[in-house]
């Protein structure tokens, strides 16, 4: 819509810290956004899968984005994530995301009962909508089938097209597959699509593709700028393969806990270590060991990259 910024570019997944009750830090994760923002990312993505969104309950959910909102972090750059499969609980979640003028919100398709259909999916979100009373907020659709076990195919894309129209504004396809990103791009080019993986990112960049709403601008914000503004550029070969090996580095020693624990070090702060339960906080030494890996790419805790 015309009163709206355009949704591409970085867009940062935030990790929500917490305090020692497992309750939601929000003057950390303030200050972590402004951080985002600030590094270059157009956009902050809360309380989706690297923000352990399906870890909080949605009241606190909400009275953390009214805080992150008087507390500076423009409501418009911001995008919660809908991961919820009670539909009452989705439904708040989704009028407050439209209430506090957040640019959009990101919707998980409801994920414990398998194999529920593409009628299924389609009525989940025709009930979220009724329910919400949201009429204006736009939709991003959560691709990440490993864990939700369930696609938005391009079936159902179609179909979610047809009965919801324009406020379905985009994807964001975490699947990692560069032939999933590259057939969304190519059958839905009205959409914005997005990857969740930054091996993904140059090629989709070059296909199309709106950009990249993900865990590891976290840490690496500007490097992922660079690379999304010149996605072929020799300029950014190294970039591109730096990105590459710290996924790898990252993903291979603890994931969101790595993330979370290298956050810990860049802010000098033990609280950011934090996890909330069932997972882990990552033990010092594999910390050490990530920070090792990363050293050969140039990384150096205290530093954005």
């Amino acid at each position: 819509m015309a009163d709206k910024d355009k949704l591409d570019g970085i867009v940062c997944a935030t990790v929500t810290p917490v305090d020692a009750d497992f309750r939601i830090d929000v003057a950390r994760l303030a200050r972590h956004c402004r951080q985002m923002l600030d590094d270059g990312c157009s956009h902050v993505s809360l309380f989706g899968t690297t923000g352990e969104g399906t870890s909080f309950g949605s009241a606190e959910k909400i009275a953390a984005l009214e805080a992150l909102a008087e507390a500076g972090i423009a409501p418009e750059r911001m995008i919660p994530a809908i991961m919820n499969t009670a539909l009452a609980d989705a439904a708040d979640m989704l009028a407050a995301t439209e209430r506090l003028g957040c640019r959009a919100a990101l919707v998980l398709p409801p994920f414990y009962y398998p194999e529920p259909g593409d009628a299924g999916i389609e009525s989940f979100l025709a009930a979220l909508v009724a329910r919400s009373g949201a009429e204006r907020i736009d939709l991003l659709l959560y691709n990440i089938p490993q864990l939700a076990r369930i696609s938005y195919t391009p079936a159902l894309v179609r179909r979610l097209l047809g009965r919801f129209g324009e406020r379905i504004v985009g994807i964001k396809d975490s699947t990692g597959v560069l032939a999933n990103g590259l057939g969304l791009a190519g059958e839905f080019p009205e959409l914005a699509v997005f990857t969740g993986h930054d091996g993904v990112l140059p090629e989709l960049r070059s296909a199309g593709g709106a950009g990249m709403i993900g865990g590891m601008p976290n840490l690496f914000a500007a490097d992922a700028v660079a690379i999304l503004a010149a996605p072929d550029a020799e300029a950014t070969a190294g970039r591109r393969q730096d990105s590459v090996r710290r996924i790898e580095a990252v993903d291979g020693t603890g994931g969101l806990a790595a993330l979370k624990a290298l956050l810990a070090r860049r802010y000098d702060d033990p609280a950011w270590a934090r996890t909330m339960p069932p997972l882990t906080p990552l033990p010092a030494a594999e910390t050490d060991a990530v920070l090792a890996a990363l050293a050969q790419t140039g990384y150096v805790p205290g530093e954005a990259a």
